[in-house]
């Protein structure tokens, strides 16, 4: 018996003794809290600029923002609106979950995360299954845009004068394959012959400015040698290919990501549970 009081009396006195099992416990779940919390809230404010660049979207360049015009819900301001939406969502679920510890909202944020997660994963294997299909479905809708859609910028700014006959919509597509066409030096989708006798130019053997390797007012006409030779489709494919190893890396790096914060949710919902309904 004085054995052991004196064991206990001397543990008391050293201060230099290791915390206990349960000091060791808080002090981990409260470095997860932090820094789940703060990683939530830079994935909250990531979403409020996601759905400012939405926005500006929407209002300066059109709702069907996108090279595919005939699905509005691909368009670069949908896709944007969206995809803020849901990091807000996301974020604000993982902010609240870690500063409140509430269980409901940190098993709400690991449900999200793991449906967008699911998401993306079968997003990849179909597009990787399916490419030849997604190639054709591209081809047609970057074919008929051409031929039905594109408005030069005098065009447009003639339907701007009349409310009845403006087209947003057809704005915004013009300005996205211009802005493609210069970006990836490319014209048309197979070649620059796919912008001969388009609607907005009928009758007319002719290619916009945004083809022209130098451009002019009138570089559309004439040379062809002044114009850029390989088509559209072939750029994209090849952009892909290129930067398929920076988009491979990216994409582990946002899954590993999600993956953590996964586990972290679930670690500091099973620490609150534990403490709240002790076994």
């Amino acid at each position: 018996m004085s054995q052991q009081k004196t064991d206990m009396e001397s543990s008391t006195r050293n201060p230099s003794s290791p915390p206990s099992e349960m000091g060791r416990e808080k002090k981990s779940f409260s470095v997860v809290k932090y820094l789940f919390f703060g990683f939530n809230i830079f994935v909250w404010l990531l979403g409020c600029g996601v759905l400012a660049v939405a926005i500006w979207l929407w209002s300066s360049r059109g709702p069907s923002t996108s090279v595919i015009p005939t699905h509005a819900f691909l368009s670069a301001s949908s896709l944007c609106i969206i995809s803020s939406i849901i990091i807000l969502v996301i974020g604000f679920m993982g902010c609240c979950g870690a500063f409140l510890e509430n269980q409901c909202l940190l098993i709400g944020y690991f449900i999200l995360v793991l449906l967008v997660f699911a998401l993306e994963i079968t997003a990849g294997s179909l597009g990787f299954v399916m490419k030849d299909k997604v190639r054709g479905v591209i081809h047609s809708e970057l074919s008929g845009g051409i031929r039905y859609d594109y408005r030069t910028e005098v065009q447009i700014e003639h339907q701007s004068k009349n409310s009845s006959l403006y087209d947003k919509d057809s704005k915004g597509w013009s300005t996205s394959l211009d802005a493609l066409q210069r970006d990836l030096q490319c014209c048309g989708v197979d070649n620059h012959t796919d912008w001969y006798n388009i609607q907005a130019w009928p009758d007319e053997q002719k290619v916009p400015e945004s083809c022209c390797v130098v451009p002019s007012t009138q570089c559309g006409y004439g040379d062809v040698s002044q114009w850029y030779q390989r088509g559209c489709l072939e750029e994209m494919e090849y952009w892909f290919t290129k930067n398929m190893y920076i988009l491979g890396v990216t994409g582990i790096t946002i899954g590993s990501i999600q993956i953590l914060a996964m586990v972290a949710a679930i670690a500091q919902f099973c620490y609150i549970r534990s403490k709240r309904f002790p076994l």
